[in-house]
């Protein structure tokens, strides 16, 4: 980072901690700084970071180091440092590291929170230096989740991340889908569930924004890279056969290949969007009859409780306990993921049981995915973990 540009992100982090400490005195509350470091911020990470920006209501200032091309995924004002990073490789993680230690000086931060897999290495510099500062990790899916087939990369990888996990005092999982991973692995650590959340949806989204040339025509709707573990070439090719005896039917997708990634070849009665903002998406929800999920892995995708706070039905793959999430024919229906089976859901499907769905679809949300669940448990869970440690290594 140039240095102009450091001084203006140490400015505006010193500005903001010391706003959020003079909030806290006024309520005779100790504040207490989070440092969390993100090598990469893409997806749900950084859509986390939004989530975690709330734990300001109870006592916290939380700061964030992301990838300096990855800035403008935050939607919540946190605070912000970068590293340069091009792509993944040995020469950001240098980077990284080294804005870690830069961030760890002027900070003095009263807890660490690292993100996925590759930010365990600056936690494991962290212990190899002798500081016990109170340290949370979450993976935000398990990479023993990933693929279908067992692997030597794989049983390395959770060999790595089973072990250096167990370096953090507290280790959050997002689903109990990972926590029960985790345990079935023998990871290492104290390990928690915090369901994923997401905040309330936008007041006035439009629910109209999809064509509808009949009454009993049926909007899907995907939202998500387009790569093999979101499994939109199963869609794809469950779609075709469903609109084949269906023609009502239409798929609207939301989101991109990654970069260097191909385009999949766009079917009829299939409408490609690309990615939407944040203050957009809820529209495109509101307006769909139902979410379709067929990842072939995940955590918990923000993507469902999205579709739940604006009352719409998701059809998710029973894949990482991702069936779970639903209340089967009440908020939408779960389906083994090959192009047959969700072929034949799809072309079943009956606009008037979804619309029916829709109350207890956004109670759902109300009543398990809502942000003052989220905040209220994370902040249970990271100021205990603060006390029981009283401040031992900074």
């Amino acid at each position: 980072m140039a240095d102009s540009a450091r001084d203006s992100v140490s400015g505006s982090l010193q500005h903001a901690k010391q706003a959020t400490l003079a909030a806290a005195d006024a309520n005779s509350v100790e504040t207490l700084v989070i440092l969390n470091v993100c090598e990469t911020a893409q997806g749900g990470v950084g859509r986390y970071q939004d989530a975690l920006a709330t734990l300001t209501e109870h006592g916290f200032a939380p700061h964030v180091l992301l990838p300096d091309s990855d800035t403008g995924i935050l939607d919540s004002g946190i605070p912000a440092a970068t590293f340069t990073r091009s792509k993944r490789g040995a020469v950001a993680m240098l980077h990284l590291i080294r804005s870690f230690f830069d961030e760890r000086h002027r900070l003095r931060p009263d807890l660490y929170f690292f993100h996925s897999t590759f930010a365990l290495l600056p936690l494991l510099l962290l212990r190899v230096r002798g500081d016990k500062t109170p340290a949370v990790y979450c993976a935000h899916c398990w990479a023993a989740h990933s693929g279908e087939t067992e692997t030597l990369k794989k049983k390395i990888i959770r060999q790595i991340e089973g072990h250096l996990c167990g370096l953090a005092d507290l280790t959050v999982n997002v689903s109990h889908a990972d926590a029960d991973t985790a345990r079935a692995h023998g990871y290492r650590g104290h390990h928690v569930v915090v369901e994923n959340a997401v905040a309330a949806p936008l007041p006035n989204a439009q629910d109209d924004l999809f064509q509808r040339p009949t009454d009993t025509a049926i909007n899907l709707l995907f939202v998500g890279r387009f790569d093999r573990q979101k499994g939109l070439d199963v869609l794809l090719e469950a779609f075709q056969q469903a609109h084949a005896s269906n023609a009502e039917l239409h798929l609207h997708l939301v989101g991109e290949p990654l970069r260097g990634g191909d385009m999949p070849e766009i079917p009829g009665g299939v409408t490609h969007h690309g990615w939407v903002a944040p203050d957009q998406i809820d529209h495109f929800y509101r307006s769909a009859d139902a979410l379709v999920v067929p990842s072939r892995w995940e955590g918990l995708p923000l993507v469902i409780p999205e579709a739940y706070r604006n009352g719409t039905p998701v059809l998710v793959a029973r894949t990482s306990g991702m069936e779970h999430l639903v209340a089967e024919g009440e908020t939408g229906h779960s389906f083994e993921l090959t192009a047959e089976a969700l072929g034949r859901l799809l072309a079943s499907l009956d606009c008037t049981d979804l619309r029916n769905m829709r109350p207890k679809a956004a109670e759902l949300y109300k009543d398990r995915f809502a942000i003052d669940r989220f905040s209220h448990e994370m902040a249970t869970h990271l100021r205990a973990l603060v006390e029981h440690k009283g401040g031992q290594g900074k």
